[in-house]
């Protein structure tokens, strides 16, 4: 009996959401974040290789597709892409527990290339090859253009509605309007490009990272009955977290650019209060108008922030993004600036916690 082939396909490299090649992904299905034991290498040639061991102590970060219906078709064009032919990989079909999956893996002349000197042990191609070399800007362009797939994607019980990409450094970012919501019975539209902004976080600093994947039922942003929630309470009580930082996207019905929730008295930010002179001091620095935190204050329902600080005794900010600033096709150079402030801020508070 002819075994059947698999329907998923497991990235971990340039194929991931917002990875240079990921708009080759448009008709998949992103299922869930899984973590495969393996050794992932870095190239000489700027993409990774993973080398999949079920006995292998590391693990290689990647994400897990479902096919589009042309599953045959679409596996062959991803050969030619993978450079099947060109003997550069080889296409695998890897087992853990009741998955079965695809996955690419060096072929013997790529391997000879790479070393245990090469090992990226973290198993997170983002968060090794992230920082500097790459262009945030167009990684988010890229990452949104996946992401927006999901905007109205309603959960089918065989993917994760939410996604939780695991980083090295004390900083939680949580974006929960990157899907739509309901609030009060009312269906609320997602937040442009605000798991965006997250993930350069991630990919750049190396911030924990958590973001809504699919449409959901309830505001977690407004109830604390969600899955989002849950999953935020697991990471606060399992991880060191020194600071959350909760995006959201307001209007452009005032005139400043962002705005900071701290509670009704700097409150969410517990033991670290100068957190919010280090976000105006960034805002400054990249020519960014802030306004007070008395506007968008974070503590009238039960926000994200306020779950973090009162919950979990975790200091917390929400940030609210004008409208204009988070339009990368309308207004390159706002968006620009916008990254280059989060990616200040969060820098100051890094440099903070870890001298």
């Amino acid at each position: 009996m002819t075994e059947p082939k698999p329907q998923k396909l497991f990235v971990y490299g340039t194929l991931r959401k917002g990875g240079a090649r990921s708009a080759h992904l448009e008709r998949c299905r992103l299922l869930r974040m899984m973590k495969v034991p393996g050794a992932l290498y870095s190239t000489p040639f700027g993409y990774p290789a993973a080398v999949f061991d079920g006995a292998s102590s590391f693990t290689v970060q990647g994400e897990l597709y479902e096919l589009p219906a042309d599953s045959g078709a679409f596996i062959k064009s991803t050969d030619r892409l993978e450079g099947v032919d060109e003997k550069l990989f080889s296409r695998s079909v890897i087992r853990l527990g009741e998955e079965f999956f695809y996955a690419y893996e060096p072929s013997p002349e790529l391997r000879r290339r790479i070393s245990d000197a090469d090992i990226i042990r973290s198993g997170n191609w983002f968060s090794y090859h992230g920082p500097r070399e790459s262009d945030p800007f167009s990684f988010a362009v890229g990452f949104e253009n996946i992401q927006k797939q999901y905007y109205r994607m309603k959960s089918d019980g065989r993917c994760e509605e939410n996604i939780f990409l695991e980083g090295t450094v004390p900083v939680l970012v949580t974006c929960p309007h990157s899907t739509a919501h309901t609030r009060m019975g009312k269906l609320k539209r997602h937040e442009f490009y605000t798991a965006a902004l997250g993930a350069v976080l991630h990919l750049v600093l190396g911030c924990h990272f958590l973001y809504a994947n699919r449409e959901q039922e309830t505001d977690p942003n407004y109830y604390d009955d969600c899955d989002f929630k849950i999953t935020l309470g697991k990471i606060l009580s399992e991880t060191k977290i020194g600071l959350v930082v909760d995006i959201h996207g307001t209007g452009n019905e005032k005139p400043e650019d962002l705005f900071p929730g701290v509670g009704t008295g700097r409150e969410f930010l517990l033991s670290v209060p100068d957190v919010l002179d280090m976000f105006y001091q960034a805002a400054e620095e990249h020519g960014i108008a802030a306004g007070g935190d008395d506007i968008f204050p974070a503590a009238r329902q039960m926000t994200v922030a306020k779950f973090a600080a009162k919950r979990f005794s975790v200091p917390a900010i929400q940030v609210e993004i004008s409208d204009r600033m988070r339009m990368p096709w309308r207004r390159e150079e706002e968006f620009r600036r916008l990254i280059g402030f989060l990616l200040g801020f969060i820098e100051k508070v890094i440099s903070e916690k870890t001298s």
